[in-house]
């Protein structure tokens, strides 16, 4: 059987993006299935003409639950996608039997080794978390923003992991914001209960896994021998948090360090520029780029 499979969450803003995603997971993996929950009728629209053979698409609807459809009318784009998170994993879990992971990705996330590692180290848990390990200029974002990143999470196919994951989706269905308030934010700050409330609850320690803006200071980049490394060890997988698509010729970088540029954005921003050009000859009316009328606040802007 297949040991993993992934899902991740697009609406027509991350489509791009998400279709790097994709691509990261082909070139890197001998295998692999992604669910794609499409938040939005764009975002599932675009996907569906893009010939995605290792890919299922998925709906809101598909998870059966009426409850959680009225969420999209009560709460933000973001914060419904948020929202849907917990639930998706126990669809594509239900679909997938027998799976012995499902791992959620966000779509900003791109894979640039095989993630088969991080399995073989932690065949003793039942929930995976991703610790920020923030670095210092991001001192104080903990308290507000949480221990964890809700945008790499792994579920095994086991009952008590099923039972973490049912509390995930209650707290979700309760409150799940874009805002600080009374010790909660988004999806993200319920994570840091799990290791307390569940058995065999642990953080990923395989090294290069969910890097990203919020602490990539920490690491010397180098690119030898075909792959990326940071450190000492193989980049599994970067999350472009921040990353921002304008339009096919500029984007914004949002926080992270400068000196990812050349080795880090380059490579990303070569895909997502065949990634424009494929979507336009199957679907030259759709349009996921960022909108905006104002500078985004600590932006750096790039022509591509």
């Amino acid at each position: 059987m297949m040991n993993n499979v992934f899902c991740t969450i697009l609406s027509k803003l991350r489509v791009y993006q998400g279709l790097v995603l994709y691509r990261s997971l082909d070139y890197n993996t001998d295998e692999f299935k992604l669910y794609i929950l499409c938040a939005d009728e764009e975002s599932y629209s675009a996907c569906s003409k893009m010939n995605l053979t290792k890919a299922v698409l998925v709906r809101a609807e598909y998870l059966g639950n009426e409850q959680l459809l009225f969420k999209r009318f009560e709460r933000e784009l973001n914060e419904f996608c948020w929202t849907l998170k917990p639930f998706l994993i126990e669809y594509v879990m239900n679909q997938c039997q027998p799976i012995e992971y499902v791992t959620y990705v966000d779509s900003d996330i791109c894979f640039f080794n095989n993630p088969k590692r991080i399995y073989r180290e932690h065949m003793g848990q039942d929930v995976l978390l991703s610790e920020h390990d923030y670095s210092l200029n991001y001192r104080g974002v903990e308290q507000s923003c949480g221990k964890y990143n809700s945008g790499f999470i792994v579920f095994k196919n086991a009952e008590n992991a099923r039972y973490a994951l049912k509390w995930w989706q209650d707290r979700c269905m309760e409150w799940c914001f874009d805002r600080v308030e009374e010790g909660k934010f988004g999806d993200q700050k319920y994570l840091e209960f799990m290791p307390g409330f569940f058995r065999n609850v642990g953080s990923i320690i395989t090294p290069g896994v969910n890097i990203g803006p919020w602490n990539d200071v920490k690491y010397h980049f180098l690119y030898q021998d075909g792959k990326i490394f940071a450190n000492k060890d193989k980049l599994i997988c970067y999350h472009f948090s921040g990353f921002r698509v304008i339009n096919k010729n500029k984007i914004a970088l949002v926080g992270g360090s400068r000196k990812i540029h050349n080795i880090l954005h380059l490579p990303y921003i070569d895909v997502l520029k065949n990634v424009f050009h494929d979507i336009e000859k199957v679907a030259p009316e759709f349009n996921g780029f960022v909108f905006h009328d104002k500078l985004l606040p600590m932006a750096i802007y790039h022509e591509i």
